[in-house]
């Protein structure tokens, strides 16, 4: 079985409080709004990608985020659906790269492009730990 250019799934998302900017304050001078977060909103638009490759992953293996770009079009509030469709647009390389659209009830709020790889869970943790130990 191959991964056909044009492949869609989506994610449908109900925004939580938990989901707002507000919620990534780290400073006091920080005042983000009660929006859908730029951040959780790139986290929808990654897992609508993943979940396009589960079928593809032997034992063992998972797909891993490499790259995003994108752009925040419109706020969406708590309580609102947002929707990410990702579209497979086809391989970099072993990276697979994907178009993605994030909507609410009213329209279009995050468009972009995003790439991930298949990689060997053991592996990448063994690597993220290799790091570590390199610094001690």
């Amino acid at each position: 079985m191959a991964l056909e250019i044009g492949t869609q799934d989506k994610i449908e998302f109900k925004v939580k409080q938990s989901d707002l900017a507000s919620n990534l304050n780290i400073s006091p001078d920080d005042g983000f709004p009660d929006v859908f977060a730029t951040a959780r909103m790139v986290a929808l638009m990654e897992c609508s990608a993943a979940k396009i490759l589960i079928p593809f992953l032997k034992e063992g293996e998972l797909s891993v985020g490499v790259g995003v770009n994108i752009i925040h079009l419109a706020p969406t509030l708590e309580g609102d659906t947002a929707i990410s469709t990702a579209t497979f647009e086809g391989m970099e390389g072993k990276l697979y790269k994907f178009s993605i659209e994030v909507v609410d009830s009213a329209g279009k709020v995050g468009t972009g492009t995003h790439t991930r790889a298949i990689v060997s869970n053991e592996r990448l943790m063994s690597g993220a730990k290799k790091r570590i130990e390199t610094l001690n």
